[in-house]
């Protein structure tokens, strides 16, 4: 037996309609509550940033050199298998 789409569904709830929209704050309050927000975040100290930003530059430099030997491997052997047929 086959169900048809449309028949049988329940009809809308009164609960389903759309929230009633909310009332805007002016911008001098916006700000405010930037500055408030602001004050709760966890600053990091000179010494943690200075030790992530060297961590940062150390893996960038070990992420750049593992890729060079892979690029220059992989170069070397499609040179080397090339010649092979040469």
């Amino acid at each position: 037996m086959a169900k048809t789409i449309g028949k049988n569904t329940p009809p809308a709830k009164k609960d389903d309609a759309p929230a009633p929209k909310k009332k805007g704050t002016n911008p001098f309050q916006f700000f405010q509550q930037v500055r408030q927000e602001g004050r709760k975040v966890t600053w990091t100290t000179r010494q943690e940033t200075l030790v992530s930003t060297i961590m940062v530059i150390i893996m960038a430099g070990l992420a750049s050199l593992f890729f060079f030997v892979v690029d220059s491997g992989i170069s070397f052997a499609i040179t080397f298998i090339l010649r092979l047929g040469a």
